[in-house]
């Protein structure tokens, strides 16, 4: 039989347009995974970025993230197709950038699917237990490197068959967990909110018999100083974790083939998206030092961050487990611990989603194995590509219990960095490289600015945000080159790898009779 010389595998993708605008920011506001990005920030800045109020990062980076969403918004309205930006810099740039480009992000979201298991296990596992008045031996147990690969082996498998079930069933499943976890963090900030520092602490010494003065000096101690006002610098460098946190408001793009009426949801999924989660970032924030204190605050995430074996007997530091000093009823008080774990089993589905839409689109353009981008009749979804995906998360849940990989996971910001300039370069030249397009897109698209295109004017401040974020992740103490090169190296073996995979898939392919040069100048069939 005589091979087809299609620029493509086939004429449609074969996907159906099942997501509804709720569904579509349901899944970019659970890929913000507030629970979480709230306690990993402000679990980190007081150590990392002493004197500042990450309060004042969250507003600042919301506030410069708009354009970067701008980006996102701009090209899902001129290419709404699977696989984002993968599709959107190969046919701006080169297709080797933007495959490049694409495997690095795919790499690091994939890798938070992973993290977030064991998160649960060894970060909220012992906090919520400690919320919930349970003995800690339980949770000692499963924290070993054999229970925590078996759960995450479990959870990867049972998110991998729910996948196969198709969309319709996945945003089902998502709009429950939705209401699950966010009733119980909406008490977790009405806790907050009714709970003077005055009375937390006051629960705290009674309980623990540690004063929040003790406390303090605990960390002063170690090294923690006390400033009177915002520390405008370490302020300003605590944003690196706003804008890690709030990546995932833009992925819509990522799946953008499944969502009816996409360009107008778009607007609503990703602006819309930001707006929720940069308020609920920034209220959470200053209800953390409203109801615990803020030196108060500070002094135990320091502590826990350095050394928590120095906090004192039965102090915690982790968010769900300040609750229990909560003026809340018990009942209340444990569906907020409740709440943080479901959290992990609302996001999975959209990291498993976009990992999966991504490795479709590729093989769409045939860089990978063409049954890769087979669709389900039955389930409308790609299953094949759904399994790899199951087996490359396993892979990762490998190197995360046995390998090590959590010690260098804080340096892959510096990868999804690098990854985003070149996606802020391609908006800063579409207009110009790719005038046919520009041309014939929307007027929303096309708007100008001073004569220069929003769509470049937005690529610019992305650009100048994500190589701030790549400066600091690669000079900041606990976080980059300055005190562990060699995690950082390895943070990068996934795109050096994508590098060497695509010149031989190239080189195949032409020998095959199929040059990418020119299929990737038509953008991909709906």
């Amino acid at each position: 039989m005589a091979q087809s010389k299609e620029l493509f595998v086939r004429n449609a993708t074969g996907l159906v347009r099942e997501l509804s605008p709720f569904d579509a920011f349901n899944l970019v506001f659970s890929a913000v995974l507030i629970p979480v990005g709230i306690s990993e920030a402000l679990g980190f800045s007081p150590a990392v970025f002493a004197g500042a109020n990450v309060a004042v990062s969250f507003i600042i980076a919301a506030i410069l993230m708009v354009a970067f969403g701008a980006v996102y918004l701009y090209f899902t309205n001129l290419m709404p197709r699977s696989g984002g930006d993968y599709v959107w810099v190969s046919r701006t740039l080169t297709p080797g950038l933007g495959f490049v480009t694409n495997a690095a992000l795919t790499f690091v979201f994939l890798t938070w699917v992973s993290f977030n298991f064991t998160t649960m296990i060894s970060y909220f596992g012992p906090a919520v237990f400690y919320l919930w008045g349970l003995p800690s031996g339980i949770i000692t147990t499963i924290s070993q490197p054999g229970w925590e690969f078996g759960i995450a082996t479990v959870l990867t498998i049972l998110f991998t068959l729910l996948m196969i079930t198709g969309v319709r069933r996945v945003a089902r499943y998502m709009r429950w967990m939705f209401w699950l976890v966010w009733i119980g963090m909406g008490v977790w900030l009405v806790g907050m909110a009714m709970t003077p520092a005055s009375a937390f602490q006051s629960r705290l010494e009674a309980a623990t018999g540690h004063s929040a003065t003790s406390i303090i000096a605990i960390a002063h101690h170690m090294g923690a100083t006390q400033g009177s006002g915002i520390n405008w610098m370490m302020t300003l460098f605590a944003m690196v974790y706003a804008f890690q946190v709030y990546t995932g408001f833009q992925w819509t793009g990522y799946f953008a083939g499944e969502v009816k009426n996409v360009r107008k949801t778009a607007v609503t999924s990703i602006m819309g998206g930001l707006l929720v989660s940069a308020v609920l970032y920034t209220v959470g924030t200053l209800l953390v030092f409203h109801s615990t204190g803020y030196n108060l605050y500070n002094a135990l995430a320091y502590i826990g961050f350095n050394d928590a074996a120095k906090l004192p007997s039965n102090v915690p530091y982790v968010l769900p487990a300040l609750a229990r000093f909560f003026s809340l009823p018990a009942f209340l008080r444990d569906y907020i611990g409740l709440s943080f774990i479901l959290a992990i089993f609302w996001w999975t589905p959209t990291g498993f989603m976009l990992g999966t839409r991504n490795l479709f689109a590729w093989a769409f353009d045939r860089l990978m194995p063409e049954s890769l981008a087979e669709v389900s009749e039955r389930f409308h979804t790609p299953v094949k590509a759904t399994i790899v995906i199951g087996v490359v998360v396993e892979l990762i849940n490998v190197a995360n219990v046995y390998m090590g990989l959590s010690e260098f996971l804080i340096n892959i910001i510096a990868v999804m960095a690098a990854a985003f300039i070149v996606v802020s370069i391609s908006a800063i030249v579409f207009p110009f490289r790719r005038r046919d397009l520009f041309n014939e897109s929307s007027q929303m698209v096309q708007r100008k600015l001073f004569g220069v295109p929003i769509l470049t004017l937005s690529g610019v401040i992305g650009l100048l945000i994500w190589i701030a974020v790549l400066l600091i992740a690669l000079t900041t103490p606990y976080f980059g080159l300055s005190t562990k090169p060699v995690p950082m190296v390895e943070a990068f073996v996934v795109p050096i790898l994508a590098i060497i995979y695509y010149w031989v898939m190239s080189a195949y392919r032409k020998r095959e009779g199929f040059d990418l040069s020119v299929s990737f100048k038509a953008i991909p069939p709906e």
